[in-house]
């Protein structure tokens, strides 16, 4: 909008600031105490800068859930099995001894394949339940255990036996979106952070110490343009059923 001087041969009082467009010039607003300046700025840039890819990420995490979800039976079984061949194709599986799974919902990589194979080789298989916290925790899920219906509908098993996370070798992560420098959007409500946050604690150490972090997904659940923020924790690999990209340099918030 053009701000237009307004002239009149009647004195006035001096002009006072305005709120809107048309306010004083730079000049002739106020200095900038120590909080605000170049920092002030950047950080209130930050938060715009979240809200508008918060949008774009959110519009991309309904179309790749639609497309996973509208995957027919056999085209998700072989994307399964294909998937299961490339997580053991990384070492640190073979050396493990309490691997955390997921059991597939939404039209998520089924890790079947996997966990049967963890069950034959007497490895200790967990899976993500909420806790009566609100809080994800890792249950133990034995051979033949029964299934009932947990948070948001997703079946767990019906065990009070849980593992902490700092006791895994490997967490195979459900997601909606994969990224560059091991980015990861699930659905919105940050159990998996929280449950990492160890990862992104000051003073935490590079490489990251505990479990190793596998993100699994289709192949299009990839996306080049993710980036973590703030509260993300950043995983080491993601697999999918072209194969297993590892991270050597992790993401950071706003990286």
């Amino acid at each position: 909008m053009a701000c237009t001087p307004v002239t009149s041969s009647v004195p006035k009082s001096p002009p006072q600031a305005s709120s809107g467009p048309c306010g004083p010039a730079a000049s002739q607003r106020p200095a900038r105490g120590p909080g605000g300046g170049r920092g002030a700025v950047e950080s209130s840039g930050r938060r715009r800068l979240a809200r508008v890819q918060s949008v774009e990420v959110s519009t991309r995490q309904a179309l790749a859930r639609r497309q996973r979800r509208d995957l027919p039976a056999d085209v998700q079984a072989v994307a399964s099995a294909a998937t299961a061949s490339q997580i053991w194709a990384i070492p640190e599986m073979h050396l493990a001894r309490v691997v955390a799974t997921f059991i597939a919902d939404d039209g998520e990589i089924s890790l079947w394949p996997v966990v049967a194979r963890l069950w034959a080789e007497d490895v200790a298989v967990t899976v993500p339940a909420i806790d009566a916290a609100d809080e994800l925790v890792f249950v133990r899920w034995h051979r033949g255990a029964e299934l009932m219906s947990g948070r948001f509908g997703i079946p767990v098993p019906v065990s009070t036996e849980t593992i902490d996370v700092l006791n895994h070798d490997v967490i195979l992560l459900a997601g909606v979106l994969f990224g560059p420098r091991g980015a990861r959007a699930g659905r919105g409500r940050g159990y998996y952070d929280r449950a990492l946050a160890f990862r992104n604690a000051p003073g935490a150490p590079m490489p990251p110490a505990g479990p190793l972090l596998v993100g699994v997904g289709h192949v299009f659940q990839w996306d080049s343009e993710l980036r973590c923020r703030p509260t993300d924790v950043a995983i080491d690999a993601f697999a999918s059923p072209e194969g297993v990209r590892r991270f050597d340099a992790r993401c950071a918030p706003w990286n």
